[in-house]
């Protein structure tokens, strides 16, 4: 099993609150929420969201929650009697998450009329219940977090069981979020057919999105062609293709879906699940998801084993970059173990504005003057990491990289927890226990990875 810098996990109470007594999960109703958002917990897992900010969204990371609206948070004697998640999904979202799953069945409202409802049913929709809230109910919540943090994206997945009825959820996509989602229909290329299915593009950045002035990417399975009858096509003018991606990157075996799998099929490093789950996609174009099933009706039928603290150090380590959790709670102990990148209780005020990797410890902020023993170098076309043993200051990091290792390697940083395992590695081999990082805070104090 993969020993990370948390082997030696700090008390959650420490990470949330420095010496403080704490006696369990915090509410995030509570008056005990502001001092979540305000924990290193909170700081670390914003900032390594922030480290994958310049690269390909296959080597970005979102951490997700599966089947999101159904939680207890929404339960009542009638409906979600038997949850996946505790807190709603705008409280997920605070927590730390950027992946909402939301299933969208076209069935029967309280009102006895044909409704588009978040419910935890089967394809023929068995299992939902009339009283199951309304997929606008979930898309304002989405819209409301999304307004409050305006610099963050969250990866939206819908999966489908709509009887053909898309154009009404198009509708509803753009009444509720139009302004935030970065469409399907921004990314066609020249030649494309103009209502045709868009993957999405593994090459696509977070800072591309940002840029366009977006916050939402939304991601569903299949392609339902350019041709494809929809009821209620004459009702609403928008086009399904248009808002939403069919699946994510480009799988010749496998087109426009992504590769999923619950924690029962995932194999541990090195293998990483390539033997059992990701054999077609060998060379990690798309996104890969793991996710688990909590619900008591998914322990009887098909058992499964529980993500826990330790196996999501595993997924960091084996770059599942769309790890997905049940029972999420606000500073859930997965979180903690997900980050890969910051030490506790680093960055520290008044400690420099640049970065090294200190050995089973994590990034620790430094003065951009200080010596270090090594400095972690990235080949510039392979995207291979390493780690050179040169002592020197930090701001020698680019000129040290391409003196000790060649012209094609350059000062770098680890952008996901599968490249911080190989700079570690490297380390090993070299005894190094601390190399120089290519990250530093800017004038406003926003720390920036260069690579």
């Amino acid at each position: 099993m993969f020993q990370s810098h948390h082997k030696k996990m700090l008390p959650l109470a420490m990470l949330l609150y420095g010496c403080t007594v704490y006696a369990g999960p915090i509410s995030p109703s509570s008056q005990d929420a502001n001092i979540y958002k305000n924990s290193w917990l909170a700081t670390a897992l914003k900032l390594q969201s922030e480290i994958d900010l310049y690269v390909p969204l296959n080597e970005a990371t979102f951490i997700g929650t599966h089947n999101s609206y159904n939680a207890s948070h929404y339960a009542t004697p009638l409906r979600y009697l038997d949850p996946n998640q505790t807190l709603s999904i705008y409280d997920q979202l605070e927590a730390g998450v950027r992946s909402i799953e939301l299933d969208a069945h076209w069935t029967m409202n309280s009102r006895a009329a044909k409704a588009i409802l978040l419910c935890h049913g089967q394809d023929n929709h068995l299992g939902c219940s009339i009283f199951d809230r309304s997929m606008s109910e979930g898309l304002e919540e989405i819209r409301n977090w999304l307004k409050a943090n305006p610099k963050e994206i969250v990866l939206l997945y819908i999966e489908r069981h709509l009887d053909k009825h898309e154009p009404r959820l198009a509708a509803m996509l753009e009444e509720y979020l139009g302004p935030f989602i970065y469409k399907a229909s921004l990314a066609r290329k020249n030649g494309d057919k103009p209502k045709g299915c868009v993957a999405l593009p593994s090459a696509l950045t977070k800072d591309a999105i940002l840029k366009a002035g977006k916050q939402l990417i939304i991601v569903t399975k299949n392609c339902d062609g350019s041709s494809v009858r929809y009821e209620e096509e004459d009702k609403f003018s928008q086009h399904w293709n248009d808002y939403v991606f069919a699946g994510i990157g480009d799988i010749p075996s496998r087109p426009y879906t992504f590769i999923d799998s619950t924690m029962n099929a995932f194999t541990a490093y090195p293998d990483c699940g390539k033997s059992t789950v990701f054999q077609d996609d060998n060379n990690h174009v798309s996104m890969w998801r793991i996710f688990e099933d909590r619900t008591r009706l998914s322990s009887i039928e098909r058992p499964q084993r529980k993500l826990q603290p330790e196996d999501m150090q595993e997924l960091m380590r084996c770059g599942i970059n769309w790890p997905t959790m049940d029972m999420l709670t606000t500073a859930d102990p997965r979180l903690v173990a997900a980050i890969w990148s910051w030490a506790p209780f680093y960055p520290q005020e008044s400690k420099g504005q640049c970065a090294i990797y200190k050995k089973d410890s994590g990034i620790q902020n430094i003065p951009c003057e200080q010596m270090v023993a090594g400095y972690a170098c990235r080949e510039k076309n392979t995207n291979e990491l390493k780690a050179v043993s040169l002592i020197g200051p930090w701001s020698s990091g680019e000129s040290t990289c391409q003196l000790s290792a060649g012209k094609n390697w350059h000062f770098a940083t680890p952008i996901n927890g599968y490249q911080m395992n190989s700079l570690k590695e490297s380390m090993g081999t070299l005894m190094l226990t601390e190399v120089g990082l290519n990250y530093s805070a800017d004038k406003n104090g926003h720390w920036v990875a260069k690579n």
